[in-house]
């Protein structure tokens, strides 16, 4: 092997072995969402295997043809697993279920045929059927992750937040220039084979660089809301609606009340009433009502008329429908349980 082999051997077993690496690191990472990061290291695992058994077969006569369309067959599961890596970072409360596994049946057929290539079958087979199976496993992994793109512009339209957005876009153009490379790679007399490892290193390197340079991965979990396209003017409406009804109104004494129902007399999607009531005041809904809750209990305990009444009563009165919330609620905001406050009232 000549020096320049050793060089190009060594640039593109960077990459996997990174890869690796990263992909280790990121199924034990605890911060971010765990199921992205696993999604994700699933695909780099994917990934370094399919360009190491490159690298195998740039530098290496002798090579079971098996390993060769096993490996190739690997394809087929990339596309699948950055789809669903797009999910977990688009939609906060997606799991993996059984019907997303069907996504996986063309690489278990396509890893179950390599194993049945034998030597011979390079001469023996028609030269059309193994163009139609590199025809289809690239395709395969176009369509994926031009599908997955799509859904991430129409989430972007929905109000993705930007560093997720980003993060799910650097990871297609990287994704989409491996792509590039390994179809030319189809065409020896046009880009050498040995030029996909290395652009496999280059942008793994790169990719990585900037994702943890920027903290995307902590961020995918962090974003807990998307930037909905409402102005400044509107999301103030909304919340002086939200007052007026949870306020003067007295909704908050509605032990029925929730965010689907607010939403709903707000005409707006719950998402977006969310959104604004944790911007305007710092708070989740449930926490935005029990603080008036609360506060109306702390009235009602002063009152001559409820000094006979029990916790429970003016718990049920102000809204809370049972009295283990109410005590938790009243003590995180007070910082002392409701007979404590109560004690310590004139009598």
């Amino acid at each position: 092997m000549s020096a320049n082999d050793i060089i190009l051997v060594i640039i593109s077993g960077l990459g996997v072995i990174h890869g690796l690496f990263l992909a280790l690191f990121l199924w034990v990472y605890p911060k971010g969402n765990p199921l992205s990061n696993r999604l994700l290291s699933g695909l780099l695992i994917i990934l370094s295997f399919r360009v190491g058994k490159s690298v195998f077969l740039e530098f290496t006569d002798n090579i079971d043809i098996k390993i060769i369309f096993v490996g190739l067959s690997a394809i087929m599961a990339i596309g699948p697993l950055y789809y669903l890596f797009t999910l977990s970072c688009t939609q906060k409360s997606f799991r993996i279920k059984g019907k997303h596994l069907i996504h996986f049946i063309p690489v278990v057929i396509g890893a179950a045929i390599g194993f049945q290539f034998e030597e011979h079958h390079t001469e023996t087979l028609p030269l059309f059927l193994f163009a139609a199976i590199f025809l289809f496993y690239y395709l395969h992994f176009l369509v994926y992750l031009l599908l997955s793109y799509r859904h991430v512009l129409q989430e972007r339209k929905a109000g993705l937040n930007s560093d997720v957005f980003n993060l799910l876009q650097l990871f297609f153009y990287g994704l989409l220039a491996i792509w590039v490379v390994y179809v030319l790679n189809l065409f020896d007399e046009v880009v050498p084979y040995i030029v996909g490892p290395i652009l496999y290193s280059i942008v793994a390197y790169f990719v990585s660089f900037i994702v943890f340079r920027r903290g995307y991965i902590q961020k995918i979990d962090q974003a807990k809301y998307k930037t909905t396209p409402v102005t400044d003017e509107q999301r103030h409406q909304i919340f002086t609606k939200a007052q007026q009804l949870i306020v003067e109104e007295k909704q908050f004494q509605n032990p029925n009340l929730t965010l689907k129902s607010l939403s709903e007399a707000l005409h707006q999607s719950p998402q977006i009433v969310s959104q604004v009531i944790n911007l305007e005041s710092g708070k989740n809904f449930n926490n935005f009502i029990n603080t008036y809750r609360i506060e109306a209990a702390q009235r009602l305990l002063q009152l001559d008329q409820f000094k006979n009444q029990t916790i429970a009563a003016i718990a049920y009165e102000v809204g809370f429908n049972s009295i283990s919330s109410f005590n938790t609620a009243f003590k995180k905001q007070t910082g002392e349980t409701p007979m404590a406050y109560r004690s310590k009232l004139p009598k």
